[in-house]
């Protein structure tokens, strides 16, 4: 299954690379900006691990917050994808293709470990947040954005560049793993807290308020937690 979904994400690279350059020149990449930099001044350290950085968008956006990021993706052409933009814009990003069951990463390393629209994605969400609160350092946060994607039929609404079969095959994917068959964020709740993570908060309409957004639009949760 890993390698079926980094094939995927391989196939989706260029498509998902042009959404993400058209995006630098909408406003909301300056609210992403500013509530990275609300993070920022709250966090003493300032090492970030990125998991599913995809072509790099947030791991720029978090580097010019003022944060030292290290980026990792499943897909090899994600990452060569984030390393052209990352030339184009200037802005010094350390990339790796990694799974992020399996982190080749030293323990107690990072202050944040930010993740979004991934752990939908994986076959293992207990292993990949183990992976997660290894690598963080005591005290440290993990921010997952995501979404209940488990009853979700994705359509070609709003990737209209998508490869042919794409959506076809994504659904396919998600319909298989075990994440899509629990209401989310509740299961990542309920692992968290098994895990040991303190002081674990949702916010249901987390992307919407960053954005600034009506409530009732469709938009992502965020799970903020605390490692011991």
């Amino acid at each position: 299954m890993i390698e079926r979904i980094a094939t995927y994400w391989d196939d989706r690279s260029e498509s998902w690379r042009k959404e993400k350059d058209e995006a630098w020149s909408r406003p909301e990449t300056e609210k992403w900006l500013d509530f990275f930099k609300s993070v920022k001044n709250r966090t003493k350290g300032n090492k970030v691990l990125e998991v599913g950085t995809a072509t790099g968008y947030f791991a720029h956006i978090m580097t010019l917050a003022g944060f030292e990021v290290t980026a990792v993706d499943l897909s090899p052409q994600m990452i060569e994808a984030a390393k052209q933009v990352s030339e184009v814009l200037q802005i010094p990003v350390e990339y790796a293709v990694m799974d992020a069951h399996s982190l080749q990463l030293e323990d107690n390393t990072f202050d944040i470990v930010f993740t979004r629209l991934m752990t939908w994605t994986v076959p293992d969400l207990e292993k990949c947040y183990l992976e997660m609160e290894r690598v963080l350092k005591p005290g440290g946060t993990l921010l997952n954005f995501d979404a209940d994607f488990g009853k979700t039929v994705f359509s070609t609404d709003r990737h209209d560049e998508c490869p042919s079969g794409a959506i076809q095959e994504v659904n396919d994917i998600k319909s298989e793993l075990e994440i899509s068959k629990h209401e989310r964020p509740s299961k990542d709740v309920e692992v968290l807290r098994a895990i040991g993570f303190n002081s674990i908060n949702v916010d249901m309409n987390a992307q919407n308020h960053i954005l600034g957004l009506p409530e009732e639009t469709e938009g992502l949760f965020m799970l903020e937690a605390t490692k011991k």
